[in-house]
């Protein structure tokens, strides 16, 4: 009995600061979390943006205008 007792009266003041220290630390991480939660993405799991009926998907002018090349100077001449 005499050892379990001096297990917690024995260096008290250091072991009741490491508390309060843990204490304080797990407050902050489980605050920090709990006010972000972040959902992933899954691949393969997203629902589809074009409506199932449709056969192929549409193509906007603005994602195609990247890859045509700038016009070349004096090819719509006809000779």
């Amino acid at each position: 009995m005499t050892t379990f007792r001096r297990l917690f009266v024995q260096h008290w003041r250091g072991k009741l600061a490491s508390l309060l220290v843990a204490a304080a630390i797990w407050y902050l991480i489980k605050s920090h979390l709990e006010g972000e939660v972040q959902t992933f993405p899954v691949p393969g799991t997203a629902t589809p943006t074009t409506p199932r009926n449709s056969t192929a998907p549409t193509l906007d002018d603005t994602l195609l205008s990247p890859l045509t090349p700038p016009p070349i100077p004096g090819a719509d001449i006809d000779d």
